[in-house]
């Protein structure tokens, strides 16, 4: 896709996404639609490396997720953040949006805190 076309597209699933989880009634249906929610942005990281505070969102979201004791929600926000990790690196490197330093020096101060309640495989 052109990055317009990606741009209208991945916008809109997340937005449809988002609605859906809000009218969702249950934890195991909410997780369900946060997983196809990472599953959808964890395809299209030129959407990510453009839109840098919806990825550091997203980020920030899959750290709140470590802490998740529902089944499954670890796992899939760990890998989900090291797919993301991989394939947007250079963005955490780099400083974004006037930022005072890069976003991995934040990332490296809170992994204490991220992998605290995470099981070990």
């Amino acid at each position: 896709m052109f990055p317009e076309e990606e741009n209208k597209f991945v916008v809109t699933v997340i937005k449809e996404l988002l609605n859906l989880c809000e009218k969702t009634q249950g934890k195991n249906n909410k997780a369900l639609v946060a997983a196809d929610i990472m599953y959808v942005v964890g395809q299209f990281p030129r959407f990510l490396c453009s839109h840098w505070a919806f990825l550091k969102t997203v980020i920030k979201k899959l750290n709140e997720f470590m802490h998740e004791r529902h089944p499954g929600v670890q796992d899939m926000a760990s890998e989900t953040f090291l797919k993301i990790a991989k394939l947007t690196k250079h963005m955490f490197i780099q400083r974004n949006d006037n930022e005072k330093e890069p976003y991995i020096n934040e990332l490296i101060r809170t992994i204490p805190d991220n992998l605290r309640d995470l099981e070990h495989h």
